[in-house]
């Protein structure tokens, strides 16, 4: 049951990691472009691929890292706990107010030249080693809310009392879940669907996901502060 739970978790960590938008946001750009610019389907493929292996290799590198880093310095959780539980819900609250930016479209919080500068990445991508690295950059540049679910799911895998291939199993299972948004963009495009009707999508149910990602969020800390904090006695 202690394991089930561990796992469930983990999951509903991965889902929120999921919520976030700028990994999507860059792959509907990039397959707009190829497909403006006249690209072969083989291409398209090719790129889109490529961005989806740059992203789930960053995911698991800070997986991993932290994972070490947090086993390397910290002999004691108890207060890594806390750190986890408080950190989620501050991200949740500033997810819930200004994620995206005001008005229509699907503009995200980050800086306008920021955006710009990534939106300009896009045009220019032509070759599977820069849509690997615009895929990682993705992920990168949303460390910020993604250090919640992330910090959270990584602690649940080395405090677990269970064997190297489960741990390696849930890392595993975290990062397909957290990149799943990319597989079914990846999927569709290669199934033929326009990108515009993702983008409508996209669009239509901005602030469902944005709300879903804030409480989500929220819900997270405050569930890891009883669970870990209050329940597992955690002395300040």
């Amino acid at each position: 049951m202690i394991i089930e739970n561990t796992l469930l978790i983990i999951a509903f960590a991965g889902l929120l990691h999921a919520s976030f938008q700028l990994g999507m946001s860059l792959l509907t750009l990039l397959s707009g472009h190829s497909l403006g610019a006249g690209k072969s389907y083989r291409r398209l493929m090719q790129l889109n691929l490529a961005y989806l292996f740059g992203a789930a290799l960053i995911t698991i590198l800070l997986l991993t890292s932290l994972g070490y880093i947090i086993e390397f310095f910290y002999s004691d959780l108890r207060s890594l706990w806390l750190i986890a539980a408080l950190i989620n819900i501050v991200i949740g609250i500033s997810v819930t107010i200004f994620y995206y930016r005001r008005g229509t479209g699907t503009g995200l919080w980050i800086p306008r030249p920021m955006a710009l500068y990534l939106v300009d990445r896009t045009k220019k991508t032509k070759h599977s080693a820069e849509a690997f690295t615009l895929g990682a950059g993705s992920i990168l540049a949303e460390i910020p809310f993604l250090v919640g679910p992330l910090s959270v799911a990584i602690l649940y895998i080395i405090s677990s009392e269970t064997n190297a291939s489960l741990q390696l199993s849930s890392l595993i299972a975290y990062s397909i879940i957290g990149l799943l948004p990319l597989i079914v963009i990846t999927t569709l495009v290669g199934a033929g669907h326009k990108i515009s009707t993702i983008q409508h999508w996209r669009e239509d149910n901005k602030l469902f996901l944005q709300y879903c990602a804030g409480s989500g969020l929220i819900i997270l800390g405050a569930f890891v502060l009883v669970d870990q904090v209050i329940g597992g006695k955690v002395l300040l």
